[in-house]
């Protein structure tokens, strides 16, 4: 009788110990979100609006988000023309655990040789929880004397959701 009472302990136990490890396994964090949509406007700000009208818009877009090691050059066929400010939109997918994201242009290769798009200032980071960024980034074109043009990106707005 004994010998019986304590074998139903030990087993009342075990089945305890079972189904808290059961719990524990399948009770998860959220996980990151398996890619992050990006709604992204480009602007180039300092383009000549009243001779040629070639730099209005960006000759060149590329999006680049880490980690991972993440880049591409957004073909215009993928971008909507903003005439009412002459800039670009675009949407496309970011991998899962990007944490941030930075963009680079070419705003004056319609009428300058433009040596290099580079991104300007820091990356916007990206929370853990966000699945859609939007963001505008601004872009200025400066001659590197007595050479080409280069231009600088920087984030002017961003939101999360």
């Amino acid at each position: 009788m004994i010998a019986g009472n304590l074998i139903r302990r030990a087993l009342a136990a075990g089945v305890m110990l079972a189904t808290t490890a059961a719990m524990v396994v399948t009770t998860q964090q959220p996980a990151a979100a398996s890619t992050l949509t990006l709604n992204a406007t480009v602007d180039c700000l300092n383009v000549n609006y009243s001779g040629d009208t070639r730099d209005w818009y960006a000759s060149y877009v590329a999006v680049g988000s880490a980690p991972p090691s993440y880049g591409v050059t957004m073909p215009y066929s993928s971008m909507v023309a903003n005439p009412a400010n002459h800039s670009w939109s675009f949407t496309i997918s970011l991998p899962g655990g990007s944490t941030s994201v930075s963009v680079s242009a070419i705003c004056s290769g319609g009428h300058q040789y433009d040596q290099v798009g580079w991104t300007n200032g820091p990356a916007i980071s990206i929370p853990s929880s966000a699945t859609t960024l939007t963001a505008t980034w601004g872009c200025s074109t400066q001659q590197v004397y007595p050479g080409p043009y280069i231009t600088g990106c920087s984030a002017q707005s961003y939101s999360y959701s």
